[in-house]
């Protein structure tokens, strides 16, 4: 089999819009490669459909989970749950806060995108909002920011955790006072992406003339009445454009100091986990355990629903001039996934964190049939026979 790549363009006409390819290189078996192609771009072109269909009322649904789950979660934390500590109390608190806010936000501002070749446009779909173009071009900034204030909130847990492991003195100055240094970092870390992407991306006649025909094409919007920010770090003659190349370089220091401080701190519990928590009192080392599980599931969880999927559409711009290939996505579907991440959070923390479960299970008992508090109560009796 001789090389092959596929470069992937809209054809518009009486059937409508149809994905193709065109060969680069050298063809390979025509019948058996042009019936891979079709099934691979069937499905591309479902999905990319049925998210843009139906981003709206998936926003919604992830809104009205978080909400639920989340508001739960602030319920019990506050009135019920004992054995974890103030301050770390205060941190899933603000934590859960953020991310009610996150999904109503993103109702708001609607954000979507599309991957052109070396273009990616990052604009919203908000109809209702389209006559204060300026306060949509906050809201869009807004929601982008947010995801760098959850993640590095999640970093400050991890350094919070690891510092009650192995120096306490440091970890007690995360209360009082300390409570605003650890918000004002997420701010700041959520202001210094935003604040690149309104100084390094607005749209230009070169980036709205570049990406003009792709949304005409795929959304029926002219990009003049879209309120939009644009990266394209290369010019039509090949030369670099900075100040998209020093947002694309900002967001990834940002994004990497997160990830480094999550590592670091991850990799030291671990090992203080395996090695001196043997000298704890059994509750004690199990309720550390749960908070490292926990506080593991909140990094990879993002990471997979947004990080690794948008990372290839970011870095595309950047390579896809010297591979000889092209791209044409509508990749504003990964905002719709992300949405669903909060309440999946909220729910895998609560069933990690055995209080959680206990305490649900005391509140919600007086509304249970007979036979189920009877079982339950017998699970409960039961449960700490088992423990090792």
């Amino acid at each position: 089999m001789s090389g092959y790549c596929l470069s992937f363009s809209k054809v518009h006409g009486a059937q409508g819009n149809v994905w193709c390819t065109r060969p680069y290189k050298k063809e390979i078996s025509p019948q058996k490669s042009q019936f891979g192609s079709f099934l691979f771009l069937l499905s591309c072109e479902l999905v990319m459909a049925l998210s843009f269909k139906f981003a709206y009322p998936l926003t919604q649904f992830g809104f009205f989970s978080t909400l639920i789950t989340n508001t739960i979660f602030i319920y019990l934390t506050i009135f019920y749950i004992k054995k974890i500590p103030d301050t770390y109390k205060s941190m899933v608190l603000v934590f859960s806060s953020t991310g009610i806010m996150f999904s109503a936000w993103e109702i708001i501002a609607r954000p979507f995108a599309h991957s052109y070749n070396k273009g990616l446009v990052y604009f919203s779909l908000n109809d209702w909002l389209y006559e204060f173009p300026e306060f949509l071009q906050f809201a869009i900034i807004l929601y982008a920011s947010f995801y760098l204030v959850i993640l590095a909130i999640i970093a400050i847990q991890f350094v919070f955790r690891y510092f009650t492991l192995c120096r306490p003195h440091l970890a007690r100055k995360f209360g009082g006072v300390g409570v605003s240094v650890w918000i004002s970092y997420s701010l700041v870390s959520g202001a210094i992406y935003g604040g690149s992407l309104y100084l390094f991306c607005p749209p230009d006649s070169y980036s709205d003339s570049y990406m003009r025909e792709v949304l005409s094409d795929s959304y029926n919007l002219k990009i003049a009445e879209v309120t939009r920010f644009l990266i394209i770090p290369y010019a039509e003659n090949g030369s670099v454009r900075w100040n998209n190349l020093s947002f694309l370089l900002v967001g990834v220091m940002i994004l990497s100091l997160q990830y480094v401080i999550i590592v670091y701190c991850g990799v030291r519990m671990h090992t203080i986990l395996q090695k001196e928590l043997s000298q704890q009192s059994l509750v004690n080392r199990k309720l550390q355990k749960q908070f490292f599980r926990a506080l593991v599931v909140q990094t990879i969880v993002p990471t997979l629903l947004f990080v690794l999927p948008i990372a290839p559409f970011l870095i595309g711009p950047l390579v896809v001039p010297f591979l000889g290939i092209e791209m044409n996505f509508q990749t504003g579907w990964m905002y719709v996934i992300l949405c669903l991440y909060p309440p999946l959070d909220t729910i895998a923390f609560m069933l990690i964190v055995s209080e959680y479960k206990k305490v649900a299970l005391n509140v919600v008992k007086p509304i249970l049939p007979k036979r189920i508090k009877i079982s339950s109560e017998i699970s409960q009796s039961t449960g700490p026979a088992f423990t090792k």
